[in-house]
């Protein structure tokens, strides 16, 4: 691993603690210490997601980040060096489309030296506590390591749940659920590729559906929102496993006590606010889709604080 990619990866860890209410993480026995592993996430939050599960797991993660990204110079080695690659879709022109096996190529040589990379089984995010059909890419990837005589034919695939309590900034709880891995010997490799494709996306969608709580008709800041982050608030108070946590949430009953307070940690710390402030209003001029607010506002603390501590001993200096 990198220097820089340690780095943030430690950032990240820290500015987690007091980004988020709560972080809890349960089965991260599922993930073998020595095998190649592809991580089948859920993606209700953006590339947020990404950044989280590959921060606080042990192991070195690669994983996939939008296309236009990478079209940045000074952007490029930076992502690079942050272990992501690039995949383009057709709203990104159809002409680098032919760009993705390029990447593909890249993720199997990844999985050949037992390294793992992290993959959503969703395809595009969307803030919701819904899990939607999952896309093709990922069991490609599956069925081309599996097929290949080198040691990427070892590999194992890892679905992780991801559960937010909301997505409008710090003070939330997250709960990462991974669950038990997917292998080869479960399918047959050498049939039709299109029923193998069937039969593991089946097998991903049913492994994921078991790590977050499914609620296709729960809305942002609706009633059952609130009866949803009351009940999951409660339940944090004396529970850290996330699967006896997600098994207990049941919005067709009234929570006992739906007033909550949250601990936004950075804003009501005084010194920080305007650090915050400028995160939050930057990621909302950036963006009129709220689904990025969360990842801009979260990208900007951790390469800013740094920079931000250091203008604030400044001013203090010349204060006094």
């Amino acid at each position: 691993m990198g220097l820089f990619y340690n780095y943030c990866k430690l950032n990240t860890q820290l500015i987690s603690k007091v980004f988020f209410d709560k972080l809890l993480i349960s089965g991260e026995e599922n993930i073998p210490a020595n095998k190649p592993i592809l991580l089948a996430l859920n993606h209700p939050n953006s590339f947020l997601d990404a950044v989280i599960v590959g921060g606080h797991l042990k192991r070195e993660t690669y994983f996939l980040a939008r296309g236009d990204a990478f079209k940045n110079n000074i952007a490029r080695p930076i992502l690079h060096s942050l272990n992501m690659l690039p995949i383009y879709r057709l709203s990104e022109g159809k002409e680098n489309l032919g760009k993705n096996n390029d990447t593909f190529d890249a993720c199997q040589k990844i999985l050949v030296q037992n390294k793992m990379v992290i993959l959503f089984a969703e395809g595009l995010s969307e803030n919701n506590w819904d899990l939607r059909p999952m896309r093709k890419g990922l069991a490609r990837l599956a069925h081309k390591a599996w097929q290949s005589n080198n040691d990427s034919n070892q590999l194992q695939v890892v679905p992780i749940g991801l559960t937010y309590e909301h997505f409008e900034g710090e003070g939330k709880i997250m709960l990462i659920n991974i669950g038990k891995p997917i292998v080869a010997e479960k399918f047959d490799l050498e049939g039709n590729e299109a029923q193998f494709v069937r039969e593991f996306n089946q097998s991903v969608s049913e492994g994921l559906a078991g790590l977050i709580p499914v609620f296709p008709e729960l809305k942002p800041k609706s009633k059952q929102h609130q009866v949803f982050r009351a009940q999951l608030r409660n339940l944090v108070q004396t529970e850290t496993n996330v699967s006896k946590i997600l098994s207990s949430i049941n919005l067709s009953s009234e929570a006992e006590n739906q007033s909550f307070r949250e601990n936004k940690l950075i804003k009501s710390t005084l010194v920080f606010w305007p650090l915050y402030a400028f995160s939050e209003w930057t990621a909302r001029k950036l963006f009129k889709q709220s689904l990025f607010h969360d990842s801009v506002i979260f990208g900007l603390l951790l390469f800013l604080w740094p920079l931000y501590v250091l203008l604030v001993f400044g001013l203090i200096q010349l204060i006094f």
